[in-house]
């Protein structure tokens, strides 16, 4: 951007470029390049520097987001529209699109007889999906996966299914439908749809469908990120990882396959743990971050943990993990971290996730982190950001 800046600033109506034109004709080229004729003009009188100064267009902030390419009316009716995408792509993760389609093309009346859809209504659908890239079209009708809805596939190895199910289902569906009574009270869409707090409504037993949907989500995240992460730190050093907060344990794995002396304690609801399938050198501990955490290890490990929850209920948690660690050890956070400058950031739709899931949790910036810590008898050691353009590893010790 700043070169455009440039450009507009050096072009326009300003004067100078034309007579250079006209002085070309009349002497020799070499002559020209030599001549320090704009030199002087640096230095004008204060007349014609208010002039030329009036005339420069005023200088755009170098860290604000791009122009838009489209005009605004199109801009707009393209926000509007974008959570007619985000529901196609929850109704073709829910139905097994990418899935029924890994054989190869389908026409979209074969598709729909075998995902049990009207054929009609599922046509349309995956019409638009493929228009914007989300699937392939080869012939009208027909449709086939792609480099993004392959990532639907449950399969896959990095599968988004998970992750597409939760955000489209009612556990997200209904809190973020009433986010504009979230913004005028402050209290969570959660709040607002069910009458309660999102893991409290999670764990009535009415709502274990759901449930499970958001611990398949949180797997299919770190399908992704828990070997960059294992590969981003030194884990070798430590001898007793505690994953709190670890689900099923995929990231755990990855960790201690990188920490060959090291155990591993995977510590989460007891419901969760039960249903991991774990090594050997890896222990199930079932219980609550806000009562207790597992005592005496050297590193611990919160993947996006900690911005689900306000800062006096992350103080508790960390709290809790500063009492029994390791005096020499590590907390280890994995999280989103907030830029302090404007313009777009996946931290900045993470964030309003949050205002609209949670009753106080966000993304934080650096400073909030380290305000955080220190309050919880932590210090900030440093935020390292991993290559994915998403996850930090925001490591801490115990002061």
């Amino acid at each position: 951007m700043a070169k455009k800046q440039s450009a507009r600033g050096k072009g326009g109506k300003k004067p100078a470029r034309k007579p250079a034109k006209k002085t070309a004709k009349k002497a020799p080229r070499k002559k020209l390049a030599k001549k320090p004729a704009r030199k002087p003009a640096k230095k004008p009188s204060n007349a014609k520097s208010a002039k030329k100064t009036a005339r420069k267009p005023a200088p755009r902030r170098p860290e604000g987001p791009p122009s838009p390419q489209l005009p605004p009316e199109a801009m707009i009716m393209q926000g509007l529209f974008g959570f007619m995408m985000t529901k196609g792509l929850g109704v073709a993760a829910d139905l097994g699109i990418a899935d029924a389609l890994k054989g190869g093309p389908l026409y979209y009346t074969d598709l729909a007889s075998v995902v049990g859809a009207d054929q009609r209504a599922l046509h349309r659908v995956m019409r638009m999906l493929a228009g914007h890239g989300l699937f392939d079209e080869p012939k009208p009708g027909t449709f086939a996966n792609n480099a993004v809805s392959d990532l639907l596939r449950v399969d896959h190895p990095h599968s988004m299914a998970g992750m597409t199910k939760m955000i489209c289902g009612e556990s997200h569906w209904q809190p973020w439908g009433r986010l504009e009574h979230t913004v005028r009270t402050g209290k969570s869409g959660a709040f607002h749809a069910f009458g309660e707090e999102i893991f409290t409504w999670f764990q009535k037993p009415q709502n274990k469908s759901e449930w499970d949907v958001f611990n398949d989500a949180m797997t299919s995240m770190s399908l992704g990120q828990a070997p960059l992460i294992a590969q981003s730190y030194d884990f070798a050093k430590f001898r007793r990882v505690v994953d709190v907060g670890g689900g099923h344990g995929h990231l755990l794995k990855h960790v201690v396959a990188q920490a060959p002396n090291a155990t591993g304690v995977l510590f989460d609801m007891p419901d969760v743990v039960a249903g991991a399938d774990l090594p050997p050198n890896i222990v199930r501990d079932g219980g609550d971050f806000f009562a207790r955490v597992p005592e005496g290890a050297d590193c611990y490990m919160l993947k996006a943990i900690i911005h689900d929850w306000s800062d006096d209920h992350c103080r508790k948690i960390l709290g809790n993990i500063a009492r029994v660690m390791d005096p020499s050890g590590r907390v280890l956070l994995f999280e989103t971290v907030m830029p302090d400058e404007p313009g777009p950031h996946p931290a900045k739709f993470a964030d309003v996730n949050m205002l609209a899931m949670t009753d106080g949790g966000c993304e934080r910036t650096p400073a909030e982190f380290a305000e955080l810590f220190a309050s919880a008898g932590l210090q900030l050691v440093g935020i390292t950001p991993l290559p994915d353009g998403w996850t930090n590893i925001v490591e801490a010790r115990k002061v």
